[in-house]
């Protein structure tokens, strides 16, 4: 039996929330003493055992949510929190997540066996056609830079895929790092069953209608595809209303359901023929492992290691997409349709918690 510490900004509807809420509950039911800290609570969504130690450590939202290479101090009274609360117990291992989490790092006594997990690109460069935008994120990027060097020097990392890893090692001094991709576990009843369940859509998106995520991609592939039937957008953000504009102008609008944050979508996702994901960017997406592992078809960009790494060299050619290719995307996308491929199981052991699980037990 072991004694983990976990610490993350919140429990809100993200990937890296969505991941460490259920790594934590895995160790939970191995009977492994787990505390899970929250920097500050106003966004949880996610649920934790019963056995598991919860604390609200009630910092500051400015603290808690803000830009990472802003300064961040914790309070006095924030200071004594962590230590009546955090600092009073040994561990054997403790985990720092994403991203505002990190600047704990400095308040714990203890120093031993600290990990530094990061679950995606923190030094993301974007790219802007507006001159201003294009000078704005230079100083943006130079700032992360600056402050990942300094965050990250001497410290352990995991990273989620071999990018992540890569630009660690280049953009600062680690002590060690090791890369764990991201694994779920899917509720046994939703297992085995894509089969033998009646699709309503051709074509499914789940995940953050934001930028980074390029929805507009998938809907502009969606329509350029040879398919007749529908498409679900399972997901909020900023961009929603955007992209329901997109397909009106289209001319799909009819055959385009925005669902909204479902919290379980995998009844939805059984009822699809294939998933799309367009990201930019991505680490170790939580939705693709769940969608292996459901036996649902996957159409994607190539846009990380941490994507093909999850796939099987024979497979890989009818998933993997050049990036920021629609017309490419849209051509997979048919063919998933037409006829959807089948995951041998070295896949889906990949993606499992147990594998994910495992690999963290090691760093002890």
């Amino acid at each position: 039996m072991k004694s983990i510490l976990f610490v993350v900004d919140d429990l809100g509807k993200g990937g890296a929330e969505k991941i460490t809420a259920e790594l934590a509950n895995t160790f939970a039911k191995l009977d492994h003493r787990i505390t899970l800290a929250v920097l500050n609570s106003s966004k949880n969504m996610q649920k934790i055992l019963p056995n598991i130690d919860y604390i609200d450590l009630k910092i500051n939202p400015k603290f808690a949510f803000g830009k990472l290479w802003k300064s961040k101090k914790l309070s006095y009274l924030e200071r004594n929190r962590v230590n009546q609360l955090i600092n009073n117990k040994t561990y054997d291992l403790i985990i720092l997540g994403f991203h505002n989490g990190y600047y704990l790092g400095e308040y714990l006594n203890q120093k031993e066996n600290v990990w530094y997990w990061i679950h995606g690109d923190l030094l993301e460069f974007r790219k802007f056609k507006n001159p201003l935008k294009h000078l704005k994120e230079h100083i943006r990027f130079f700032k992360n830079k600056k402050k990942f060097s300094k965050l990250f020097n001497h410290k352990n990392l995991i990273t989620v895929n071999r990018d992540l890893e890569n630009k660690a090692r280049n953009y600062t001094n680690p002590n060690l790092v090791k890369t764990i991709a991201n694994g779920v576990n899917i509720p046994s009843e939703y297992l085995h069953q894509y089969k033998s369940t009646e699709k309503k859509w051709d074509v499914i998106f789940v995940g953050r209608l934001v930028p980074i995520k390029q929805v507009d991609h998938a809907i502009k592939a969606f329509a350029m595809s040879k398919s007749t039937g529908r498409m679900a957008i399972v997901g909020d953000g900023t961009e929603r209303s955007n992209l329901e504009n997109l397909a009106r102008d289209l001319g799909i609008s009819d055959r385009v359901d925005f669902l909204g944050w479902i919290e379980e979508p995998y009844i939805v996702m059984l009822q699809s023929k294939c998933l799309v994901m367009s990201s930019l960017y991505e680490g170790s997406p939580v939705t693709l492992a769940e969608a292996i592992s459901l036996d649902l078809p996957v159409v994607t960009y190539n846009s990380s290691y941490g994507i093909e790494d999850l796939f099987c060299t024979n497979i890989i050619q009818d998933i993997l997409v050049n990036k920021q290719n629609i017309q490419d995307l849209a051509f997979s996308l048919n063919k998933c349709i037409q006829k959807p491929y089948v995951y041998p199981q070295t896949c889906k052991n990949k993606v499992s918690i147990k594998n994910m699980a495992d690999q963290f037990i090691s760093l002890i």
